[in-house]
């Protein structure tokens, strides 16, 4: 059998396991196992740019054209010639090729995990983590000569966990400071606003919602139910814990228990169930009449790709994706990074904008290595990232927010932001005086935005029946996507890539933005203008839509 580094071969670029440290091989996996992965195809042409020179103007909605999905597929999915040779290395290596996915740019493989091996030199191992057990390479993947840039990645030989969620989290431990609709008019919402015909997907891993709660919440608002479904990624089901697990863990989070008195999978579908439920419930209320649309998805690099590629892709292309999870940068390979922004690229193509948590550990994020890191997926160019802001005084007009950093029954939590390791600085980011990265190198800078995270300051939300209150950057992400897909439904037109967008906004004279000057996030400190913990500020939603308009 050829090699990985024979000449027959040729190696994918950054294609190799990243382990989580502390991890432990258990010994290679079952040769007759069924696998099945996603091969990323070249494309016939690259997709535009969307951050190049031109990206620094502020390019209001109705200015924009977006692909359809029709035209993606068309002019930027893979060759009819490229799928021939592919299907053909298949059936030389006892595989099926499935399906073609993603408008034509992958291509789904069936087969044993023997033939996986032989077909990408590679071996394959069974893995345990605290997080987890998981199926692992050893070595970096490669193909045969005649694939040769016809293939760009590999997804689905690792299936390590590329999101993480606390054991515990702040949720559900204080009253809540306000309702959503409290929220809503603090920041400045329209009276009467309307998303109907508008559409929100959450990408989620995990756990799942009880459409009980759903419905004590939207009656406790006054609300009519909104149109809610899920769908399933690769075969994950809406899950949700019980009742009594949610219970657990708030006497685990309350202090009330110890956590080695509860077993860890109930924490962790408890802790799932939270997480879904808050953004289920923030993202309908705040876009009253949109339709939410929840993908269950497996927490692997193939699952999380698959989620948002199979969300961008229905065929009602969403308004806006919130997605509520990340890793760190230092913690996932590069090859899945560079994926990953791929489709979400696509995302901004077809008008599609994106908003992403920065996660809720600080500046320094889970580090790896003792030096700070940024969250990905919010350190794309090509999503909207968002950062968290705690509310010091919400009276009639007035709002003072500073940097989300605090402690609460012994759990602390900090807005995540700094700069990017992997991807450039982008044009419209340019003079808004993003600092080096640790590594000494210029890189995006995260967050983009602000919102409340605070626990002390969050909003009423119902999970397990109880009435508890949001929490994290994870409650910012749907907040921002709520208020794209209404700002859809006033302009009669996407908000699209947004980002850059809004940084053109804030250098003019119309700065939707409300500066948040205190706190820090354990390394950065909030400032006037951009930075490293609340990126713009905190929406001036009134303002902001005016921006949108063109108004003055």
């Amino acid at each position: 059998m050829a090699t990985a580094d024979s000449p027959m071969r040729t190696e994918l670029p950054e294609q190799t396991h990243v382990a989580l440290p502390g991890e432990k091989q258990t010994g290679s996996i079952d040769p007759n196992a069924e696998l099945q992965v996603t091969l990323l195809l070249r494309r016939r042409r690259e997709l535009p740019e969307l951050h190049g020179k031109d990206g620094d103007k502020p390019g209001l909605p109705r200015e924009r054209k977006h692909l359809t999905s029709a035209e993606l597929a068309a002019a930027h999915g893979a060759t009819r010639e490229d799928i021939a040779v592919v299907e053909r290395f298949a059936k030389e290596h006892g595989l099926e090729l499935c399906e073609v996915v993603h408008q034509q740019r992958g291509v789904m493989l069936y087969g044993k995990a023997a033939a996986m091996e032989r077909a990408f030199g590679v071996g394959l191992v069974n893995v345990e983590h605290r997080r987890g057990k998981y199926r692992a390479t050893v070595g970096t993947a490669s193909v045969p000569q005649e694939l040769k840039g016809i293939v760009r990645a590999v997804l689905g030989l690792n299936t390590r966990p590329c999101a993480r969620r606390r054991t515990v989290h702040h949720e559900n431990t204080i009253a809540p400071f306000w309702s959503v609709r409290e929220m809503a008019d603090a920041y400045g919402f329209p009276a009467g606003i309307d998303a109907t015909g508008q559409s929100i997907a959450l990408v989620e891993l995990g756990g799942g919602y009880d459409e009980a709660d759903l419905q004590q919440f939207f009656s406790s608002m006054q609300m009519a139910m909104p149109a809610i479904r899920w769908v399933s990624v690769e075969g994950v089901q809406n899950a949700p814990a019980t009742a009594e697990q949610i219970k657990l863990f708030l006497d685990v989070v309350e202090g009330k228990r110890k956590i080695s008195e509860v077993p860890e999978d109930v924490l962790c579908a408890a802790q799932s169930t939270v997480e879904v439920t808050m953004d289920v419930e923030l993202a309908a209320a705040l876009a009253p009449g949109a339709e939410i649309v929840v993908y269950m998805a497996p927490n692997t690099e193939q699952g999380i790709y698959d989620a948002i590629s199979m969300a961008i892709h229905e065929a009602k292309i969403p308004s806006a994706i919130s997605i509520s999870w990340g890793e760190p940068e230092t913690g996932v390979g590069a090859a899945y990074l560079s994926s990953v922004d791929e489709v979400l690229r696509e995302a901004a193509a077809l008008g599609v904008t994106v908003c992403a948590s920065s996660g809720d550990d600080g500046a320094m994020n889970g580090s790896t290595d003792g030096t700070p890191t940024v969250n990905f997926p919010a350190s794309s160019p090509h999503v909207l990232s968002c950062g968290g802001s705690s509310v010091q005084e919400a009276d009639g007009n007035a709002l003072r927010e500073a940097a989300w950093n605090c402690t609460l029954h012994g759990l602390h939590g900090a807005t995540g932001g700094g700069v990017s390791r992997h991807f450039e600085t982008p044009q419209w980011q340019q003079e808004h005086g993003v600092p080096l990265a640790p590594t000494g190198s210029n890189g995006r800078g995260v967050p983009d935005v602000a919102g409340p995270a605070d626990p002390h300051r969050g909003c009423a939300i119902i999970v397990g029946g109880e009435s508890c209150s949001s929490a994290g950057t994870s409650a910012v992400a749907p907040l921002w996507a709520a208020l794209v897909a209404c700002m859809n439904g006033l302009l009669g037109a996407r908000c699209g890539y947004i980002t850059p967008t809004l940084y053109g906004l804030a250098k003019s004279g119309v700065n939707p933005f409300r500066d948040i000057t205190q706190g820090d996030n354990g390394f950065y400190k909030a400032g006037q203008g951009w930075n490293a913990c609340t990126g713009l500020g905190s929406p001036k939603v009134g303002v902001l839509i005016e921006g949108l308009r063109g108004g003055k």
